[in-house]
């Protein structure tokens, strides 16, 4: 299935960005990032579109304007110049950019990636909400035959990081700037994410003490392994998909018998697997406390190391590293 074609003529300006007005004392933008989710990340429009002159305006230089500038008008140039491109189908899905034509979109995507499950659980989110739930319970099955769940998210912090590296920022910001890309791209994402946990919970919740409450197991199990998909790979190596994982985890597990053993628990009861859950949540926590209380104690050399480790290893391991070069004093703990 081929993606819907779009032209200049009928593709859709859902919002053209204002431009920032640039203080020259403190280089930031005058917007306050409570009201504008993009203030931090916005360049001079004159600066982004240098680099994707030099880029030639390719598929991935398009999504890394757009996510830094916050105008869709890039997006549309890249459905427009490349529907056949997984990632710019994603970008489209991420943002549900053309609500109508989302099956489309999907089936494409699905096409264009058919060894990468999250095709598949945004089509069963799709289906779901479509008061569809065989369909999305098709989609589900499909998802945990295959081992990928690729939201490219270090290629989107690699391509944030080499437009502001080009317009001249600090390592730190450069750093910054990068984790803050891929948090404004994958927060769509991550919320479909999370709807299509309930919906598999409200679909559970449907079978209870009818004739097919034997099913429910079967459907918490597809449900885990929705966040064990979460939770692996590169998406797995960030905090924020990490707690989404975990919090459609616990979705299903309250949905079991709360003392009741399951073989797919490891042997475990929902109240024991829920508590190693609370005492895992507690363990993240601390860690992002040790790293924001010694941040502001890195240095430019270690920013650059630490971009690379939170690449490499995840974001709680290079936590871990950033306290270990600044260990916090008592009054930092």
């Amino acid at each position: 299935t081929a993606p819907p074609k779009l032209t200049r003529s009928n593709q859709e300006f859902h919002y053209t960005a204002p431009q920032p007005k640039i203080s020259a004392k403190t280089n930031a933008t005058e917007e306050e990032a409570e009201t504008d989710p993009f203030a931090v990340l916005r360049l001079p429009r004159e600066q982004a579109e240098a680099w994707l002159a030099k880029r030639n305006r390719s598929a991935a230089a398009l999504l890394a304007v757009f996510r830094a500038q916050g105008d869709t008008n890039y997006l549309n140039e890249a459905a427009i110049n490349f529907p056949n491109d997984p990632r710019v189908q994603l970008a489209v899905l991420a943002r549900d950019a053309y609500p109508e034509q989302r099956r489309k979109w999907l089936d494409a995507f699905k096409q264009s990636s058919p060894s990468n499950s999250l095709g598949d659980y945004l089509s069963a989110e799709y289906f779901f909400k479509e008061g569809k739930p065989e369909e999305a319970l098709k989609n589900l099955l499909a998802a945990t035959d295959k081992g990928q769940f690729d939201n490219h998210a270090i290629e989107t912090m690699l391509d944030a990081e080499d437009l502001y590296s080009d317009a001249g920022k600090k390592p730190r910001e450069v750093a910054e700037l990068g984790l803050n890309s891929l948090v404004q791209e994958s927060g769509s994402e991550l919320a479909t994410m999370k709807r299509l946990g309930i919906g598999i919970g409200e679909l559970i919740d449907r079978k209870k003490g009818g004739a097919d409450a034997d099913l429910i197991p079967g459907l918490v199990q597809l449900g885990l392994g929705l966040s064990d998909k979460i939770n692996s790979g590169d998406s797995g190596k960030f905090l924020i998909n990490k707690l989404v994982a975990m919090a459609t985890e616990q979705i299903m597990l309250s949905r079991l018998d709360k003392e009741t053993t399951y073989d797919f628990l490891g042997g475990q009861t929902p109240t024991q697997a829920s508590l190693e859950l609370k005492l895992k949540k507690k363990e993240w926590v601390s860690l992002l406390n040790g790293y924001q209380s010694v941040e502001s104690q890195l240095t430019d050399a270690e920013w650059a190391g630490y971009n690379q480790r939170v690449k490499l290893y995840g974001e709680l391991e290079t936590f871990k590293w950033a306290t270990q070069i600044h260990p916090p004093t008592d009054s930092q703990k």
